[in-house]
């Protein structure tokens, strides 16, 4: 997989001149995107029934969301009886042009939290990425702005986007910026452009940047990646607590007080205020914060484990005394000599904090794997590994 956002010509344009101020298209951005997702990728994705519900599957038809009882049924596993999205009925609604959005798809598989997490790294910011299949000419969304910036990344079928003149002013998830269609509509202004996604492209819409898209062909899909960024509203969360423990927050303000006594008030609000926000201990925080902000995203990799053997612990309370020309172990109260066959190993193993099987049988390859088990299995029967 090649990600040309990497190239430090195209990263240094990105940065200068479209980064949180105007949209960008560029062609071929994902190499061997259908190896990330695909029409046979999503087909696989989706008939994992016990994955899904109302929260991440959802269902559009010209601009309406379908009630998840529309599309759902009765699945019973062994985690109980769940409301999952039906085969049968889903692909009833797609097929009269229904649109699929799947939320929260970044860690569905290896390639897409390899691509969540370089948009994470050229950022700093926390990603979140919903997938979007639609079918030709039929619309999820109208004429919409996001509270977070959005890399588009296209990989089946084409679908056309609109750009239009405005831009809302740090929009944030709050009822406050929820607009209904028609205001988006007005809100929207005039339309400036139109860009063709294809497989493999890109397209950077910024933070409250209207835009809405429609399918040109039948089976496009697209995933929105949205990053978000550390805010001012953020720090007043974490501080919370700190206003709590300060005296003068929790201290009454009486009902009857004139103006005289309420601007006082105020005053010593500002003071407090002042102080909790423009210390060195905030200063870290805001620091950590930022610092902290994009998710951790891990995969797993059994196959290490699997490789590597069998992990074990050693025990810090146990000790490795010698005596002449022997071994003993101890814990301060008991010695147990240490057989002159295993005493080597013995005193390897002393030394870690930890071990696997493997690193024995590669550091000690001159005794007989048998050895080493039996060597193991005794330290285990003492408790002195785990």
């Amino acid at each position: 997989m090649s990600i040309n956002i990497f190239n430090e010509e195209f990263k240094k344009n990105f940065f200068e001149k479209h980064f949180g101020k105007n949209y960008l298209f560029k062609s071929n951005f994902v190499e061997n995107h259908n190896k990330i997702m695909s029409l046979d990728i999503l087909n696989k994705m989706i008939s994992i029934k016990n994955i899904w519900n109302n929260k991440n599957f959802i269902m559009m038809l010209d601009r309406k969301m379908c009630n998840f009882s529309e599309f759902s049924s009765h699945n019973l596993d062994v985690t109980g009886n769940h409301l999952r999205p039906d085969v049968n009925k889903v692909q009833n609604l797609v097929s009269k042009g229904a649109s699929i959005i799947l939320n929260d798809i970044e860690k569905h598989n290896t390639e897409l939290t390899f691509l969540s997490q370089s948009f994470q790294t050229i950022t700093q910011g926390r990603c979140q990425g919903n997938l979007y299949f639609s079918m030709e000419s039929h619309q999820a969304f109208g004429p919409h702005c996001d509270e977070h910036d959005v890399f588009a990344v296209h990989f089946e079928g084409e679908k056309v986007w609109n750009i239009y003149e405005n831009i809302e002013k740090n929009p944030i998830n709050h009822p406050l910026f929820k607009f209904g269609p028609e205001e988006r509509i007005k809100k929207a202004g005039n339309l400036i452009d139109q860009v063709t996604l294809k497989p493999g492209d890109l397209l950077y819409i910024p933070r409250g940047q209207y835009h809405d898209a429609l399918a040109s062909q039948n089976g496009a899909i697209h995933i929105a990646f949205g990053l978000t960024y550390f805010k001012p509203v953020d720090l007043m969360s974490i501080l919370w607590e700190k206003f709590i423990l300060n005296d003068f927050m929790r201290s009454d303000i009486k009902a009857n007080s004139n103006i005289a006594e309420l601007k006082k008030a105020l005053s010593q609000f500002s003071k407090e205020l002042d102080a909790i926000i423009n210390s060195d201990e905030t200063a870290n925080i805001l620091a950590s914060s930022i610092k902290n902000w994009p998710y951790e995203i891990k995969n797993y990799s059994l196959n290490k484990i699997v490789s590597d053997g069998r992990r074990y612990e050693v025990s810090k309370s146990i000790k490795l005394e010698k005596d002449s020309n022997d071994l003993y172990l101890t814990n301060q109260k008991d010695k147990v000599k240490v057989p002159k066959e295993f005493s080597s190993l013995t005193e390897f193993i002393m030394k870690q904090e930890n071990f696997t099987y493997n690193s024995l049988v590669s550091e000690f390859n001159s005794l007989s794997e048998k050895s080493i088990k039996e060597c193991i299995n005794n330290l285990k029967n003492m408790r002195i590994i785990s």
